[in-house]
């Protein structure tokens, strides 16, 4: 009897170490992508000292959605999108968005608007910090390629919540086609 007792402890013990963990993202991304000037459509950044990265499911097709348009009258606008997922509740997710008018290559100025970091686990929408630093720096805009490529940082708060949210070590690659 306690060979088949300590068959089954080997057997539970077995199975609770080979269980895997539900996570949002796989560990194989959970590092931020290379800052490349190719049109890799990557996207990644710190979000308070933690990884944050693109990631759908079942509410969005693209994770990652940057515009360049070119068909504003006296000047273009560059707009990155990033949409994550991060729980099996569809309902719960995040989105970060940025926009430029403008754009040149080096430092921008980030447009003020509403809703540039949007967390529906936490206080919902906050908006870009106009005191602090908004800056995308436009490294590549390929106009025949249709490539942007920049960092980014800026600091979002939301009025009704005591958080400050820090945006940094932003990186965006993408094939930038309207």
């Amino acid at each position: 009897m306690s060979k088949s007792i300590l068959l089954l402890f080997g057997f539970l013990t077995f199975l609770s170490f080979s269980c895997k963990k539900d996570q949002d993202i796989p560990d194989d991304i959970a590092t931020l992508p290379p800052a490349t000037m190719t049109g890799a459509n990557t996207f990644g950044c710190l979000v308070n000292g933690e990884v944050w990265l693109p990631h759908t499911g079942s509410l969005w097709d693209e994770a990652l959605n940057v515009k360049h348009d070119r068909g504003w009258i006296g000047c273009d606008q560059l707009h990155v999108s990033a949409y994550r997922i991060y729980t099996e509740n569809v309902n719960i997710y995040q989105t970060m968005d940025m926009n430029v008018w403008c754009p040149v290559l080096g430092e921008n100025k980030m447009t003020l608007s509403k809703r540039n970091y949007t967390d529906y686990e936490g206080c919902g929408n906050y908006d870009i910090d106009s005191l602090s630093p908004h800056i995308l720096f436009i490294t590549k805009l390929d106009t025949i390629n249709f490539i942007a490529s920049g960092r980014f940082e800026f600091t979002v708060i939301n009025h009704d919540c005591p958080d400050t949210i820090r945006i940094t070590e932003g990186r965006f690659d993408a094939d930038s086609h309207l």
